[in-house]
């Protein structure tokens, strides 16, 4: 009776396999870059926490430059994910839009954001090309919100100034400046209620600079 001869498989992986391995690199080199930092890690070392070869890493990723671009690139999307659950109301793209900005300010503050914005900014002397994937209007998230402020100024509920700018300004003032001051030890965003507090501070200053001021109705004095 002849043996059954077991077949090998060659070529690439399927593509849901290829994409699942991809996804295990990047998570185990994010936690790598985070913990260790850029130059602490090594290629060999991610291949051995993930259990994959150097040579599946290389296939993929051309240096370790590279390798720490996607990784920035899997956490935006990770970031991304996060926020876009938030479904737009059409009877109040406002909320909508004070919903997400909530949303986004827990996300900015949290450990795994802040470290891994950390370690990115000490790297970028390494590795030049993370100043300009920073920019924030290259950003999902820059883009989610861009289309929130236009569906507000569309249903009358902001003032028509440039959505871009507006954008930006609104998110600097919901992430830029309180993950610049968890960067720096600052203890004001470490506890919901503080972080709370300051959002609705932050919120109605946005409202009375950008937001669409009802006019009053002025009572005639009868003649």
């Amino acid at each position: 009776m002849a043996k059954k001869v077991r077949q090998i498989r060659t070529g690439r992986p399927p593509k849901e396999v290829s994409d699942g391995i991809s996804d295990k690199i990047l998570d185990t080199a994010l936690e790598l870059f985070t913990t260790q930092g850029f130059t602490a890690t090594s290629i060999e070392q991610v291949a051995l926490a993930c259990g994959s070869g150097k040579h599946t890493i290389y296939r993929r990723f051309k240096s370790k430059a590279d390798l720490f671009l996607a990784v920035m690139e899997f956490q935006k999307r990770k970031f991304f994910n996060l926020l876009v659950r938030i479904q737009c109301k059409k009877e109040n793209p406002l909320e909508t839009l004070k919903e997400s900005c909530r949303r986004l300010l827990e996300l900015i503050v949290s450990d795994e954001i802040v470290d891994f914005y950390r370690i990115t900014i000490s790297e970028a002397e390494h590795v030049p090309e993370i100043a300009s994937n920073l920019q924030c209007e290259e950003s999902p998230a820059f883009l989610k919100v861009l289309d929130l402020v236009i569906f507000a100024q569309s249903s009358k509920d902001l003032n028509e100034i440039d959505p871009k700018f507006l954008t930006a300004q609104l998110l600097q003032v919901m992430t830029g400046y309180p993950l610049n001051e968890v960067l720096l030890g600052s203890k004001g965003f470490s506890s919901y209620s503080k972080r709370s507090k300051y959002f609705e501070k932050a919120w109605t200053l946005f409202i009375k600079g950008a937001g669409r001021l009802k006019k009053k109705k002025v009572r005639k004095r009868p003649i």
